[in-house]
């Protein structure tokens, strides 16, 4: 960032021996001061073949006064910000403005830090420019506070937009190589003690055979381990070392191959994290630096602590989601299997019933006729009824699979809605429902005609279980190129809160102590309507009934 600003300067405007005099005390002190600041202070004359005085820069970079001449100076600021502070050097020398810019200056043992340097001009009595001062002031923990913040916002945005946790870990990697380390390493320590190395990311595109080898080392926790991810990995202790040296490379190798690859790497320094959730060791986080002069410490630790939480959290809720999906895929899959299970004794079962019915109306004389067709009768409701919930669980389970379709035929809505409504007039009439059917003579249009008396027999049967007792009543009509089937009840209706989950798998919006049902009928209903390329809506208030609303495409693209 750079600005120039209007320097009120250190003119004099009316020259004299006194003033003169005044002036060259005022720069002795100034050089004075110069040369005892703790912080960089400096000074350029304006004169090209004047030295530049700064003792404590000279101090701080270890550049002699013959390599800060002629713009040397840039020389010492990282290769990113020369251009930058070289144009706002340029502006202000060149309008006598105060100057201004931040960069990082290398220190002399090879480290950059983030200085803020301001400067002004100090003029002679005729307005010129006589030299230039001005300060570096260290800005480096602030700025490296910035960084770190921003790092840690853009790894939440990575963790945030994916729950896959290899594809989360591998972008945590990339990023972190281009800011924070050459070498990246993430080690995964699963429930069953199963160790895998998930990911091993280098700066260095051509370094992909020695990624490929140290992929390959098996850093499982041993009985009293040293190596740091290991260590991570068995009693979830953090690792740092500023400085890794030959002996301890040795002292840390598992065996000869180990300790020929760290020498390969050349690693200098070195942190390991572990990757901690709910009490739990997942991982380790491993950062080398092999190339660059960075050396780690105790803030980067803490950092990288930082980083490794918001790893294990992401990997955590990965964990947990795709535990949650195989306990619905296990369930599905029991769901599935129970069904054809279950619908096998039914078979035979209904058969029975048919030959005790042709058996009873065989001796129409018996007194014992009227109480065995009751039974009968009973037993053939509850054969249909034990087929619709298993032939749902089967829906439920080709929806999972992504197996479910539709067959399409040329359809008359307005009988399938009519057979249905007569198929389900004996059940309203046991629960003493007024029961009215209006429909048009015929409604013409492709569909699957036995999911769509499924979904009649949905919507009936859902009135007859919470409307049971007051006027059920079914519409069908045409409005356009759609048509409108509406199914209402005056039942015990749905609170407002419960209207969105009730089209739900499993969804229930009443307590199932006092209701039967799997939860699946509107489930289906909703999930074969719009199959159909159309929508089901509900109206409803509690305690005021509710009003159920297909509407279904009449033509088709």
């Amino acid at each position: 960032m750079t600005s120039s600003l209007p320097d009120p300067s250190f003119s004099h405007p009316t020259p004299s021996s006194s003033m003169e005099a005044a002036l060259r005390q005022e720069l002795e002190r100034l050089r004075l001061l110069l040369s005892t600041a703790a912080q960089v202070v400096w000074s350029i004359p304006a004169r090209d073949d004047a030295d530049p005085v700064s003792p404590s820069w000279r101090a701080f970079t270890g550049q002699t006064v013959e390599q800060m001449r002629n713009d040397g100076w840039l020389e010492v600021l990282h290769p990113d910000d020369r251009a930058g502070a070289r144009v706002a050097w340029e502006r202000a020398t060149a309008t006598a403005m105060r100057f201004e810019a931040r960069y990082r200056l290398r220190r002399t043992d090879g480290t950059y830090v983030w200085m803020l340097a301001r400067g002004a001009p100090v003029l002679a009595p005729n307005g010129d420019v006589r030299e230039w001062v001005g300060t570096c002031i260290d800005i480096h923990a602030q700025c490296l506070g910035e960084e770190r913040a921003a790092f840690l916002a853009r790894a939440g945005e990575l963790f945030s937009s994916s729950l896959d946790a290899s594809a989360t870990l591998a972008s945590l990697a990339n990023l972190s190589v281009s800011a924070l380390a050459d070498w990246c390493i993430v080690d995964l320590l699963h429930p069953g003690g199963h160790f895998q190395r998930v990911q091993v990311v280098t700066a260095d595109s051509s370094q992909a055979s020695l990624v490929s080898t140290v992929r390959d080392l098996n850093p499982v926790p041993r009985e009293r381990p040293v190596y740091p991810p290991s260590v991570a990995l068995a009693t979830g202790q953090s690792t740092v070392v500023p400085e890794v040296s030959d002996a301890l490379m040795q002292a840390v190798a598992q065996d000869a191959r180990h300790l020929e690859v760290m020498r390969m790497l050349g690693i200098r320094s070195l942190i390991t994290a572990p990757l901690l959730a709910r009490g739990n060791i997942l991982g380790a986080l491993t950062f080398l630096t092999t190339t660059s002069d960075r050396r780690y410490g105790d803030d980067d630790l803490k950092f990288a602590q930082e980083l490794a939480n918001l790893a294990a959290l992401a990997v955590d809720n990965a964990r947990l989601l795709q535990d949650a999906r195989e306990a619905v895929r296990l369930r599905d899959e029991f769901l599935s299997v129970a069904s054809h299970e279950l619908k096998t004794p039914l078979t035979p079962l209904s058969l029975k019933l048919q030959a005790l019915s042709r058996a009873v109306k065989a001796h129409p004389d018996s007194p014992l006729v009227p109480a065995i067709e009751a039974h009968v009768e009973t037993g053939h409701r509850q054969v249909r009824r034990l087929t619709e919930l298993m032939n749902d669980l089967l829906d439920v389970s080709r929806i999972s699979a992504g197996t479910f379709s539709l067959q399409r035929e040329a359809v008359d809505l307005a009988a399938v809605v009519r057979e249905v409504c007569e198929q389900f007039a004996p059940r309203f009439a046991l629960e003493h429902c007024a029961f009215t059917v209006e429909t048009p003579d015929a409604v013409h249009g492709t569909f699957d005609r036995t999911r769509l008396a499924q979904v009649m027999d949905h919507l009936l049967d859902n009135a007859l279980k919470y409307g049971a007792g007051t006027p059920v009543s079914v519409r069908l009509t045409v409005d356009g190129a759609v048509a409108r089937l509406r199914v209402q009840d005056g039942g015990i209706g749905i609170a407002p809160e419960q209207r969105p989950r009730i089209f739900e798998r499993y969804g229930r919006a009443v307590s199932e102590r006092h209701y039967g049902g799997l939860g699946l009928g509107l489930y289906l209903t909703r999930t074969i309507v719009e199959a159909e390329g159309g929508r089901v809506s509900l109206e409803s208030r509690l305690g005021e009934g509710a009003m159920f609303e297909v509407v279904l495409p009449l033509t088709r693209p």
